[in-house]
Formats: structure tokens, C-alpha cells, sequence
């Protein structure tokens, strides 16, 4: 067998990233005994097709965990973000979904997933520093 080595890089190959991602879900699969991951994401698209704003992530074993969501700043204001939620809840709903979960920061959209039907499950403080992160949670 070959020897291994620690190597800590600061700019990681992406397919490095993927690969360890997939093997994460692979084992989770594993052990669940249930079905796959699906991804699921929402866009919102200017007239030229330009992405200003989405919302994606996974879904698997009766839940949905969204990964990110951003609205290009000029867009902001206008109920955008409440329909990209909307929408990926009612696609986690089609497939199956008993709940949505997700980790946001405070410092980015304090008080929107409140409004939208979240509850706050877990909060980190400091996390950014000054700030927090908190796991959010909506049942469907």
C-alpha cells in the first residue's frame, strides 16, 4: 500500500471538492439505506438570460436542504427571494419532502426566513465574527 500525505491547499482543485462531497453523500446513502440525492435549484433570469438570483441545494430522504441563495443587489426589494423559496418548497413538496432545512447569516438576511414560515433550529454566534449563522428549519 502507498503511503499517504496531509496536504492543506488553499485554492483546492473543484473536482478535489466535488469528489469529496460525492463520497459524503455516497456514504450517507449507504448507511440511510434511501434513495439518492437530487439536486434542485430555482433561477431567476433577466431578458437576456442572465442569471440575477437562485436558490439550490439537495433533496433526499424526505427533507430538502437548500445550499445558497442570492438576488443580484439590483434586483432586491421586489418579493424575488419569497418566490425562489416558494417555488423550491413546492418543488421539495412534489417530491416528497417533509421539511426544508438550511444555515444562513444574520448579517445577510436578517429577519427574511422568519417571515417566510422558518424557525430558527440551531444559532452559532460569531460565526462571522459580530454576527451569526443560524439552521433554519420549515416543516412542510
Amino acid at each position: 500500500m502507498n503511503a499517504v500525505h496531509i496536504v492543506m491547499e488553499a485554492a483546492p482543485d473543484p473536482a478535489d471538492l466535488t469528489l469529496i462531497e460525492q463520497k459524503v453523500a455516497d456514504a450517507a446513502v449507504s448507511a440511510a439505506g434511501v434513495g439518492v440525492e437530487q439536486e434542485i435549484a430555482v433561477f431567476v433570469r433577466d431578458d437576456d438570460g442572465r442569471t440575477v438570483g437562485g436558490v439550490c441545494g439537495i433533496t433526499w430522504a424526505g427533507y430538502c436542504e437548500l445550499h445558497a441563495m442570492w438576488v443580484d443587489e439590483a434586483w432586491r426589494g421586489r418579493g424575488l427571494a419569497r418566490e425562489l423559496i416558494a417555488t423550491a418548497e413546492d418543488e421539495a413538496r412534489r417530491r416528497g419532502c417533509a421539511q426544508v432545512i438550511f444555515m444562513a447569516y444574520d448579517l445577510l438576511a436578517p429577519g427574511l426566513y422568519e417571515r417566510l414560515g422558518y424557525d430558527t433550529v440551531a444559532t452559532i454566534q460569531d460565526c462571522p465574527a459580530g454576527s451569526a449563522a443560524r439552521w433554519y428549519r420549515k416543516r412542510l
